[in-house]
């Protein structure tokens, strides 16, 4: 006895068991969900490629130039980055200083340093807490005098 489904071809065994032989599916769906699947695959292999910003011409940008100072713009070869130097040189100018404002004016992180005791924030004067050697932690002043 056997039953048929539509991917799987069922049989009953000797001992009554359902056997499964499955069989490699040729739908179009199944072709077109392959298709798409190596076409992602493609793009994210071609993903690292670089154009030169002088010549236009595409390599790996592992293997390109890179702007010195901007490190945004990529080159070919030295000779191509020569070139393009006049024609970059204010853009390049203007994301250094960009950089430069992102780095200086940039939100520090809160201490994450507080009193084991009273769970307020360490002072910033060094002066306002005191170290304890016998447990090797800082404590605010207030709580020294406790």
């Amino acid at each position: 006895m056997s039953t048929t489904d539509n991917n799987n071809d069922m049989q009953l065994g000797g001992s009554g068991e359902m056997i499964s032989s499955k069989k490699e599916c040729t739908s179009c769906e199944q072709n077109n969900v392959n298709n798409i699947i190596d076409g992602i695959n493609a793009v994210a292999i071609h993903d690292d490629v670089s154009t030169c910003a002088s010549c236009g011409k595409e390599s790996n940008s592992n293997d390109m130039n890179t702007c010195n100072k901007c490190k945004e713009i990529k080159y070919c070869n030295a000779a191509c980055k020569k070139k393009h130097r006049k024609k970059h040189k204010k853009a390049c100018e203007r994301r250094v200083a960009e950089l430069f404002d992102e780095k200086l004016f940039k939100e520090h992180p809160p201490s994450e340093e507080e009193c084991p005791i009273c769970m307020l924030p360490l002072p910033i004067n060094i002066n306002q807490s005191i170290f304890k050697s016998c447990c090797g932690k800082l404590i605010c002043k207030g709580c020294e005098l406790l």
